[in-house]
């Protein structure tokens, strides 16, 4: 398929523009019949052609009939248009998620719902979302601003950006030890959760209120990043550190109206958009990215953690099913798992995904808890158990006070527990698996063992954003859990079918050691103190 039409050639690869239509245009947004779904950096052009190549994720997308029209980000005008017709299909191309939501590509190179094509209601139950939010806080004596996207189109286009999907807020934390920062964001926490709002913990400096729609489905969010200074500079994790900015241009902050909802900003917000997007925040660029240096990113990852990464991913994999599917070797892993606990146990699905073999498990007699830290995949877990037969919980893995939480409530049963982890710990950070490491010491008592089932060698489709194409060899389990009371034996080795390769799999049954988890964390105490 090749379409040419007022200096725009569309491709199955690229969008090919005349550079004399460019002018001088810096970021372009691509739209599909009328609706956004790219926004791009105008390149050099080459032999002279600019060209304009798809994104990954938009490409399966690229089947069925569609007028692509390129418009400069800045003023809206026009560059150049073309009718296309790519792949076999048809219909018109509709770039939607499952419910109906128009999707754009992000500052993440994946595609997400943004509030540009949705629901006028959305936008304002966004906003009046974050309103209640800022007094709840406003009161408890969080100073509160927003930020961001969020401040950026209210001072620079009067309002909320299209191509935006959440509200941005910050606060103003007095602490500035990081470990009193992160008790300070806690205090935060239990706060909103007591007042029924639904958090999710990005990292000890950073908040995610997740509101639902009436059926129960994850609607939209508003972040709440944590501000503070050490050391002469201004932080707020994840991404901005310097001395830039000082206490009074934030505070006292001062009220802002956005599209009818009144917000606060702070005291000085042009200091804050320069400090964040450079001395030319005037100028639209919804390609936009933060650049961390390397050194602000370890320093806050180190003293902050990360916790929800790979959610997203999942979130997405998710959000486009709408039935119950698993990894194709579970059946075998499954049978091998229940043939050594007993019937009427507790079991623990960790990571259990779409629920589907927390219900195959539950149907055997035992007692189920299944936990997962995507929403979406809980919403098709509780979809797929008809029979009310799981306990879900959202939970997080990778938050040990949330793990720990969990850890002691399991014990508060009295019972055995048996943990049943099927390609979920390969799909966690070396420090979180730490902190797993832990838990199972806490909770394995009696027989009762946790299975990890893993791939234990690399995808050779391997993408850093995808978790299904990490691995986990055996080595590293072994390696990881050589200083816990924890006993590694590996009970099977098989190879399943991976997008029509073979990856060769590993079940490790993990154990706690007999004895006293006291005296050997005091052993263990006493050999680093030798070691050093």
């Amino acid at each position: 398929m090749s379409t040419v039409t007022r200096s725009v050639r569309v491709t199955e690869e690229s969008i090919e523009l005349d550079p004399f239509a460019i002018r001088d245009t810096v970021t372009a947004d691509v739209r599909f019949d009328g609706h956004r779904v790219w926004s791009v950096t105008i390149p050099y052009a080459r032999d002279g052609v600019i060209a304009l190549r798809w994104p990954k994720a938009l490409r399966p997308w690229l089947d069925g009939r569609t007028r692509v029209s390129v418009h400069d980000s800045a003023n809206g005008r026009e560059i150049g248009a073309a009718d296309v017709h790519f792949g076999t299909s048809e219909d018109r191309i509709e770039v939607m998620d499952s419910r109906g939501r128009w999707l754009a590509m992000t500052k993440w190179d994946r595609l997400g719902p943004v509030l540009e094509g949705r629901d006028g209601d959305i936008r304002r139950q966004l906003l009046e979302s974050s309103r209640e939010l800022v007094t709840l806080l406003e009161a408890a004596d969080y100073p509160v601003y927003i930020v961001g996207g969020t401040l950026l189109g209210v001072i620079r286009d009067g309002g909320m950006m299209p191509h935006d999907d959440d509200v941005d807020l910050a606060f103003l934390c007095r602490e500035d030890n990081p470990a009193d920062v992160g008790l300070s964001s806690y205090r935060m926490e239990r706060l909103l959760v007591a007042n029924g709002y639904t958090v999710i913990r990005h990292s000890l400096a950073h908040l995610e209120i997740t509101f639902f729609s009436e059926t129960g489905e994850p609607d939209y969010y508003v972040d709440i990043f944590t501000g503070f200074f050490r050391d002469g500079d201004y932080c707020q994790p994840f991404a901005l550190k310097g001395p830039e900015i000082v206490e009074s241009d934030l505070l006292p902050t001062r009220p802002r109206e956005v599209e009818g909802v009144e917000l606060p900003e702070p005291n000085r917000p042009e200091a804050w958009l320069e400090f964040a997007y450079g001395p030319r925040w005037m100028v639209p660029d919804p390609t936009f990215k933060f650049v961390t240096p390397r050194s602000t990113r370890l320093r806050f990852e180190s003293w902050f953690g990360v916790y929800n990464r790979g959610r997203v991913y999942w979130d997405k994999s998710y959000l486009e099913r709408d039935t119950s599917e698993g990894f194709t070797d579970a059946g075998v892993s499954l049978q091998r798992f229940l043939a050594d606990v007993p019937e009427g146990a507790r079991v623990l699905d960790l990571g259990c995904g779409d629920g589907r073999w927390s219900v195959e498990i539950a149907r055997t007699g035992r007692r189920v808890t299944g936990i997962d830290y995507s929403h979406e995949a809980l919403r098709l877990a509780r979809e797929h158990d008809v029979d009310g037969l799981v306990d879900f919980h959202r939970v997080n893995v990778n938050d040990r006070a949330a793990l720990y939480e969990l850890g002691a409530r399991m014990l508060a049963t009295g019972d055995e527990w048996y943990v049943f982890a099927h390609h979920s710990v390969q799909a966690m950070t070396k420090v979180n698996r730490a902190g797993l490491y832990r838990f199972f010491e806490l909770v394995l008592r009696g027989e009762g063992f946790a299975e990890i089932v893993s791939d234990t060698e690399l995808s050779p489709f391997y993408e850093h954003g995808k978790p299904s194409t990490w691995h986990l060899p055996v080595e590293w389990i072994e390696r990881e859990t050589r200083e816990r009371h924890l006993d590694v034996e590996v009970v099977a080795r098989a190879v399943r079918r991976d997008n029509g390769r073979r990856r060769p799999t590993a079940a490790v049954r993990i154990r706690r050691r007999p004895g006293s988890l006291v005296e050997a964390t005091a052993a263990r105490k006493r050999q680093e103190e030798e070691n050093r």
